[in-house]
């Protein structure tokens, strides 16, 4: 009698290794795991997960340590051997080639999203350059491991190829993680007494705090009445950037402080601000646009793909506090491009949406997994 060979169709497992904000890729597992896939989130902090993600938790330095840096890569290796992962995606610095050097199965596809280039590519100070030889090196040591690098913005895509950290043809571009705008949709942008502007982000100097306290200043004496709000924990102490800095332009710039209500902030907010150096890609950009708000951003990688010059906001050259504070005059002036501006940014934001960014990686992990004759996954559609 003829053997019967009954060919088991399974699920792809996932997992999503991040480390301290791995939480912002909830909403990505959310709709991985209603799309038939096994989904594991790694982390450095827990939080609660639906019934559908699983987490682990693991320890990460974020400074560059070689005996931590081992330890985790040991705790990688025993995490993955245990779970037999069909793909390993990465969604920040450290465990970009931290895991890759980690053991993983012959059929486990290494995937990376690269988040951005950081602080070390901020400045050219010697300690800096040190620091990005390094990073390359570290990257060009794990290149052959890496299945698929995706990018979510040109520039860092083009410096990878550049330096040969990557090919062509195994790296890709994706913008962002993807934003729910179903979240948003319940928050309407209010009407404000003062036209208000608010920054949010980590307080450090790359962010351009200082050119937001700057041209506070230089707004209010020009005697303009604008209302200034300021989010996020101090994370820097130095000359650049310190407590008594903020205290000294407390007259002008109402700081808050680290907040989790950021849609309500924003929805009595008129401009958001963002003065920063360098991003990945902004995702508090998206959130002020899904709330129709309009956006003055500096022109560099990471939110020049979210807020086009004179389309959804204006864009300012980096380190410029008067460029900032002409912007946020003409925002409060010229209420025919305001509203302008408002308009196109809830438009534009659609495309950054957590459905479609979803699809994309759906699509990449159907054509990796192309080549791994070791699982059969099953179609992922969207219902």
């Amino acid at each position: 009698m003829p053997s019967t060979h009954i060919l088991m169709v399974r699920k792809i497992k996932i997992c999503l290794l991040g480390s301290e904000d791995a939480n912002k890729r909830l909403g990505l597992a959310k709709l991985l795991a209603n799309n038939g896939f096994d989904v594991t989130i790694m982390g450095t902090i827990k939080f609660d997960c639906p019934p559908k993600v699983k987490f682990i938790k693991y320890k990460l330095n974020r400074s560059l340590n070689p005996f931590s840096d081992f330890q985790t890569i040991l705790e990688y290796r025993k995490i993955f051997k245990l779970e037999e992962f069909d793909i390993i995606q990465t969604f920040d610095t450290k465990p970009a080639f931290l895991a890759p050097l980690s053991y993983a199965s012959p059929r486990t596809k290494m995937v990376r999203t690269i988040t951005g280039l950081g602080t070390i590519f901020m400045s050219n100070d010697f300690k800096f350059r040190i620091l990005r030889f390094l990073y390359s090196i570290l990257h060009k040591s794990v290149k052959r491991r890496v299945s698929h690098t995706t990018f979510q913005n040109e520039d860092d895509r083009g410096y990878f190829l550049k330096k040969k950290l990557v090919a062509s043809d195994t790296s890709s571009l994706i913008y962002g993680s993807g934003i729910d705008l179903d979240l948003f949709s319940k928050y309407i942008k209010k009407e404000t007494e003062v036209f208000t502007f608010i920054c949010i982000g980590r307080l450090v100097y790359e962010k351009g705090i200082i050119n937001y306290l700057e041209a506070a200043k230089i707004c209010k004496d020009l005697g303009h009445e604008f209302k200034f709000l300021l989010v996020g924990p101090l994370e820097e102490n130095s000359k650049r950037l310190n407590s008594d800095i903020l205290d000294e332009y407390s007259h002008y710039v109402e700081w808050l402080g680290p907040q989790k209500n950021i849609p309500e902030l924003l929805q009595h907010s008129d401009v958001f601000v963002l003065p920063t150096f360098r991003e990945g890609f902004s995702r508090v950009l998206l959130e002020a646009s899904a709330l129709k708000i309009p956006s003055i951003t500096s022109n560099v990688p990471g939110t020049r793909e979210i807020i086009r010059d004179n389309k959804e906001g204006i864009l300012i050259p980096v380190n410029d506090s008067n460029a900032l504070s002409k912007a946020m005059i003409k925002m409060e002036l010229d209420r025919n491009s305001y509203r302008r501006y408002a308009e196109n940014a809830k438009m534009h934001v659609n495309q950054f949406s957590l459905k479609n960014i979803t699809e994309a990686y759906i699509s990449l992990y159907k054509n990796i997994l192309e080549f791994n004759n070791t699982v059969n996954p099953i179609k992922p559609e969207f219902s």
